[in-house]
């Protein structure tokens, strides 16, 4: 977890090197903590999400706590769900995936409303498209890393 933890922060730092509009398409510590909380389950999770969130926070110069309270719900109920449900198949795992990416942002946006009385969504339209990117990669990369999970264990 600490790796995945690692890459992530890795990752958003290359993309905002490259392009900040690439981190509002791609939310690399909400990749990592449903990619924790599918795999490892709701206290993993929650556990990433706080930790995740509040590195996400050091680093946005935002409220501190606005995203570690955001992906700490979400990693917990992602890795609560994901032991109730059998998310083996792609279109199944990429859809739950689609719905927690989406709770996550809209826990995000509107907690960021009732703090800073303004809106995100019309100054930033790539929010739209957080969700799908954050779901398809999350989804690709939980299917890679089942056969590795399987062999370990």
């Amino acid at each position: 977890m600490l790796l995945m933890l690692v890459l992530a922060f890795a990752i958003y730092s290359l993309l905002g090197r490259l392009s900040p509009n690439l981190l509002v398409f791609i939310n690399t510590f909400c990749v990592a903590v449903l990619l924790t909380a599918i795999t490892y389950g709701e206290i993993e999770g929650a556990a990433m999400g706080t930790v995740a969130g509040l590195l996400e926070d050091a680093f946005s110069h935002s409220v501190f706590g606005l995203s570690g309270l955001s992906l700490t719900i979400t990693g917990f109920l992602a890795g609560w769900l994901a032991r109730k449900i059998n998310l083996n198949s792609l279109a199944k795992r990429s859809l739950i995936l689609f719905c927690f990416t989406l709770l996550q942002l809209m826990i995000w946006i509107f907690l960021y409303n009732v703090i800073f009385k303004r809106s995100l969504l019309s100054s930033r339209p790539g929010l739209y498209l957080q969700p799908i990117m954050n779901a398809i990669i999350t989804s690709l990369l939980a299917g890679l890393l089942a056969p590795v999970k399987r062999a370990v264990d």
